[in-house]
């Protein structure tokens, strides 16, 4: 198939001709409904499983729904197509993807797996080996979603976010700097998840107007995506000690605590089976913000209120581009974050930054006393 000449529905299209769907997987994500179809059941097995708070099999995806196809089959040659390498965000190393923008859409195609993506419209398809890399199905689901909220005016945090009740904390970071941990650390203490690395956020069409919300609460929308954790993380939960292998487990525990923080190895959590059900949700009110800011070794953790836009190093670890999964429309939000509209959403929301040493014991304590009460 000339890659050059066709289009994104086309294209599509060709493909589902070739390798026709056998089932669906239908999830309600907040209002936001969504149908993934696959040629592979064993694929929609696991993500069943993946995403087993928020399966509803009575979901449509007609009438303003996503229908995503993920079809486990050779990728389409795309040696005649012209693509461009998508340079790594400031801070990251790895080259990951190249892409090709057509008239209709866009092609993107993992470098790693070779699993590949079209995007554009109503077209949601992704084509490879795809349940060997099941995680970028996962990923693309989430893509999709975050994609939908962006369109109706929320922005895109690079944040966790854990809840009492209708209220909720925001938890940011520099990177490698623990916000997956103090997350799991609080729902020990006992909240609730609601997003581990990428968080949505809004302005409130009618402030205060939800019972218990605080002046200066804003609408904030989880990302349906487990909390991926390293061993030092692991290790600090005895719950979660038995997601680490035990000859892996031997190895972390004669490490310091300093090193293991280094240790680049991910392990997903699976917050029902661990905690319990319904405590893994995505919508809540957030009543603060948490930036991470903090060293192993630094002294003692202090807790204290910024104020971002004397602080823009700050912002920058909030805001988030939505990347190449992001097809940006004419009228439709820029990809990219716009440090004025962060602001103006952030406004009266409750700002701290843990700075000095690191302490989780601290951080907890301030959060569960900040959205109200001790551990039930």
């Amino acid at each position: 198939m000339e890659t050059q000449t066709i289009g994104v529905r086309a294209l599509a299209a060709e493909l589902v001709r070739h390798h026709p769907p056998v089932g669906r997987l239908g999830l309600r994500l907040g209002d936001v409904r969504v149908v993934v179809r696959s040629n592979d059941e064993g694929l929609l097995g696991d993500l069943r499983g993946y995403f087993a708070p928020f399966v509803d099999e009575g979901v449509d995806a007609r009438d303003g729904g996503i229908e995503i196809i993920a079809l486990d089959a050779p990728a389409p040659d795309l040696a005649g197509l012209e693509m461009q390498v998508r340079l790594p965000e400031p801070g990251k190393k790895s080259v990951k993807e190249a892409f090709a923008d057509l008239a209709d859409g866009r092609i993107i195609r993992k470098l790693k797996t070779g699993v590949v993506f079209l995007i554009g419209g109503d077209v949601h398809l992704a084509i490879g080996a795809c349940r060997r890399w099941q995680n970028q199905i996962v990923n693309f689901v989430n893509n999709r979603f975050i994609e939908a909220r962006m369109r109706e005016g929320w922005l895109l945090c690079h944040a966790a976010a854990v809840a009492r009740g209708e209220r909720s904390l925001v938890l940011a970071g520099f990177s490698g700097m623990g916000k997956s941990t103090l997350a799991l650390h609080l729902l020990e203490a006992g909240l609730d998840y609601i997003s581990n690395d990428r968080l949505l956020i809004r302005r409130d069409p009618a402030p205060n107007s939800s019972p218990g919300s605080l002046p200066g609460s804003l609408p904030i929308c989880g990302v349906p995506k487990l909390p991926r954790i390293n061993p030092g993380t692991a290790l600090s939960i005895p719950r979660l000690r038995e997601l680490v292998p035990p000859a892996r487990r031997a190895v972390y525990e004669a490490m310091t605590t300093e090193a293991l923080w280094e240790v680049e190895e991910k392990y997903d959590v699976d917050v029902d089976r661990a905690y319990g059900p319904g405590r893994f949700r995505l919508e809540g009110r957030a009543d603060a913000l948490m930036i991470l800011n903090w060293r192993w070794g630094a002294g003692a953790c202090e807790i204290a209120p910024v104020d971002l836009r004397e602080r823009p190093e700050l912002l920058g670890v909030v805001m988030k581009t939505a990347g190449l999964f992001y097809e940006e429309l004419a009228g439709a939000p820029p990809a990219d974050p716009i440090p004025e509209r962060y602001l103006e959403v952030l406004a009266g929301l409750e700002v701290v930054e843990a700075r000095g040493g690191v302490d989780f014991p601290a951080a907890v304590a301030w959060g569960v006393a900040r959205l109200g009460g001790g551990a039930r």
